[in-house]
């Protein structure tokens, strides 16, 4: 029996560190070789975890910024012993603070450990990415780790994270929220999925969806995600007309269902599960030039790219899609056929599966 231990901060469901985290508990929790483990400091999807009723599970104290000092002997402590008790064979980490505690415990209990690198970090340069081997989210973030943290090359490989396919469509579920909404066929709905944030773009985006509102009267938006920060900056736009804001929540297939374009104009972005997502589904996907959305989509052929400082270009380019649906429709399905051939599901998996034996191999 392999023993896994997974740990991630803040499991939450708008989270793509916490998404990938609880795919990697459900893949592993279901396979009989392997016994997966689970550890977080809490967030607001733990109910999930219901779902992969054969993973062990436990919440220790942590965060991922300075306050990490206080809980540091603490957890280091905690950690040593979770893993002697539970006779773990390789710590898999999804943050860097917690690696820092998972490669010193590993060095001296002599067992692996692997961690993914979800961002493009930055500062505490002592405290990360010295475990055996790295997981990249994208080739960004490989070369952002090599420049930056001085991580040896040939310690990194890229994976692109993997996506489910969709379920079934709910029509009376979709055509409930739109009674509810009052949206109808007239009606063009935008997108956003994401944390509220600087990093994802949505100073800009308001701006944008102001031009918008102007020039055609039937856009809709919809915003699902986690606002951070000061929310009063927020409250007023998730408030107003033609906005409909959605708290995180487990299922938002729907909301893609709806939508007739994704966007995702971030400032930084290691990857992107919504560019991923809309892939998935179909639809026409407006992101950030930068990181990995900038690596992933090809401008004019699978998506459209803008400056995320430039909130005219972002109205222009998606009033152009909402005009130009038969283009947005090509856009949407040269994307599903990227997503499908990088970001298989059980091809991730695999790759991993290969990657945890190599590993075990080498104790």
């Amino acid at each position: 029996m392999k023993n896994i231990l997974h740990i991630t901060p803040d499991f939450n469901y708008s989270c793509g560190r916490s998404k990938l985290a609880f795919m990697y508990l459900k893949y592993f929790g279901n396979k009989e070789d392997y016994q997966a483990h689970f550890i977080t400091n809490g967030g607001d999807s733990l109910e999930r975890l219901k779902e992969v009723p054969r993973v062990k599970f436990q919440i220790f104290r942590f965060t991922t910024g300075y306050k990490n000092i206080f809980y540091k002997k603490y957890f280091n402590n905690s950690l040593k012993e979770y893993v002697k008790k539970n006779s773990i064979s390789l710590i898999h980490t999804h943050h860097r603070f917690p690696e820092a505690a998972a490669v010193q415990i590993a060095n001296e209990l002599n067992i692996r450990t692997l961690t993914t690198a979800h961002s493009f970090v930055k500062g505490f340069k002592r405290w990360g990415f010295h475990s055996n081997k790295i997981i990249a989210v994208s080739n960004s973030i490989r070369n952002y780790l090599v420049n930056n943290y001085k991580v040896p090359a040939e310690r990194i490989l890229t994976l692109y994270n993997p996506v489910e396919k969709p379920q079934i469509k709910d029509e009376a579920l979709i055509n409930s929220f739109k009674a509810e909404k009052k949206i109808t066929d007239k009606n063009k709905v935008i997108l956003f999925v994401g944390r509220l944030c600087r990093d994802k773009g949505i100073d800009k985006f308001i701006k944008a969806f102001e031009i918008i509102k102007v020039k055609n009267k039937y856009a809709i938006l919809i915003v699902v995600g986690q606002i951070e920060g000061n929310k009063n900056v927020y409250k007023s736009f998730l408030k107003s007309e033609r906005v409909i804001y959605i708290s995180p929540q487990k299922n938002i297939q729907n909301f893609y269902e709806i939508s007739d374009l994704v966007i995702l104009p971030s400032r930084e972005e290691p990857l992107g599960y919504t560019m991923l997502e809309a892939g998935v589904h179909k639809k026409p996907f407006i992101g950030g030039k930068t990181g990995g959305i900038a690596e992933f989509i090809e401008d004019g052929k699978n998506g459209l790219l803008v400056d995320p400082e430039n909130p005219e270009e972002l109205a222009e380019k998606i009033i152009y899609l909402i005009d130009n649906p038969e283009m947005g429709k090509v856009l949407g399905e040269n994307l599903n056929e990227k997503v499908n051939r990088l970001c298989d599901y059980n091809n991730y998996f695999r790759e991993v599966d290969k990657i945890y034996n190599s590993l075990l191999m080498a104790v």
